[in-house]
């Protein structure tokens, strides 16, 4: 598949929505002990922060994820509805709040995670085999759903069951060490885009096949786009000031998706993308994508 030719009619996201508490730290604590932070605060992220950025940028995006009973819930929900990205989740298959990720930020952009789940995280086959996986949609999934043990063999079952008919775009993120030979080995060769960054590309590049793209976000270095063993596109990165990283690798995929849908090529459309990741570390916390405005007005 050639990715400049792929125009999607909308992004469908099997991906976690939870709540980041985020507290900006001057560094992390030692075991043990104790660290006063400079500044805490509530926002809703994970899976929405690459919903968010596709939306603001003119993609019709379903979020096909349960997001449970509670004020966490209830807080993505606002934001959902806020952002233009329909709720498809099936609830009956799983109980209680939407998860909590606790975010240590430190002054250089750095983030450290713990993360609990909630309903988000409970997944089954019979929930998940009732979306429609069309064949003209993104489908995006996400690591942290192929490693919790309450909806791992739940997207294996569906991986098995070839009712995907849409292109997968997969994120691993801070789980990657944590997915198993065989599920990588699956995504490799059916997942039509991989995005990762450094440190997570040395574990997934014996997994990838040819007729993958492969998206390697390099920080302020810029992105390379990877396909058939050859470096397709390379966008510079340029130093801007770093307010906060949190989601800024879900900004750089989200923005990337619907530059190409909007008819641009694949070196314009990484460039746009890094210049949207560039925007979102100048802002706090996640869900923090650019307009086409603001970013067309970059450079």
């Amino acid at each position: 598949m050639q990715l400049d030719e792929f125009r999607p009619s909308r992004i469908l996201s099997l991906a976690s929505g939870l709540v980041d508490q985020i507290t900006y730290v001057p560094h992390l604590p030692t075991p043990g002990g104790d660290v006063l932070a400079t500044k805490s605060f509530s926002r809703v992220g994970g899976a929405l922060n690459l919903e968010a950025t596709a939306s603001r940028l003119g993609l019709s995006v379903g979020h096909c994820t349960p997001l449970g009973i509670g004020p966490r819930a209830d807080m993505i929900r606002e934001a959902m509805s806020r952002e233009n990205v329909e709720a498809l989740g099936v609830e009956d298959y799983s109980t209680g709040d939407s998860g909590l990720c606790i975010t240590l930020v430190e002054p250089n952009g750095q983030r450290s995670f713990v993360t609990q789940s909630g309903a988000e995280g409970i997944r089954s086959f019979d929930e998940l085999k009732q979306y429609e996986y069309d064949s003209e949609a993104w489908l995006v999934v996400y690591g942290y759903e192929l490693v919790y043990p309450t909806s791992k063999q739940a997207f294996e079952e569906l991986f098995a069951s070839g009712l995907i008919k849409s292109k997968i775009v997969f994120d691993p993120g801070p789980t990657t060490s944590q997915l198993s030979d065989e599920v990588l080995t699956w995504l490799g060769q059916n997942a039509s885009l991989i995005s990762c960054n450094q440190s997570e590309f040395e574990r997934l590049s014996p997994f990838v096949s040819a007729n993958c793209w492969l998206l390697l976000r390099k920080g302020s270095e810029g992105a390379e786009l990877h396909h058939q063993g050859k470096v397709i596109a390379v966008a510079p990165g340029y130093k801007v000031p770093v307010v906060d990283t949190n989601g800024a690798g879900d900004v750089h995929t989200g923005a990337f998706l619907a530059a190409l849908a909007t008819g641009n090529g694949l070196q314009e459309s990484l460039e746009l993308a890094c210049r949207a990741a560039e925007f979102s570390i100048q802002k706090e916390g996640g869900c923090s994508g650019p307009t086409w405005d603001e970013l067309l007005a970059i450079r």
